[in-house]
């Protein structure tokens, strides 16, 4: 047991290391929002996910589902942006 939560420990500090950011869905203009972002919410227990959308940084930033570069290669449909990179 003690080897896997060691193995554990690492993997968390190799993710800290990674920049996070969030999955926009890109829409064509005229738009109403600024920004369109996935989210993630918790109904029934279980986690699902969603879009929301806003023109506020600080809502993308506080509401929208945070991932690493590698894991957003998963979901080609939509733009990874680096939290530090938003407009």
């Amino acid at each position: 047991m003690a080897k896997k939560q060691k193995y554990l420990i690492s993997e968390v500090g190799d993710f800290m290391t990674e920049k996070l950011g969030v999955l926009l869905v890109d829409v064509p203009e005229p738009k109403r929002f600024y920004y369109m972002y996935v989210m993630d919410i918790e109904i029934g227990g279980k986690t699902v996910y969603t879009t929301d959308e806003s023109d506020d940084r600080e809502d993308v930033i506080d509401d929208a589902y945070k991932c690493i570069q590698e894991e957003a290669k998963k979901y080609p449909q939509f733009r990874w942006v680096a939290l530090e990179d938003l407009e």
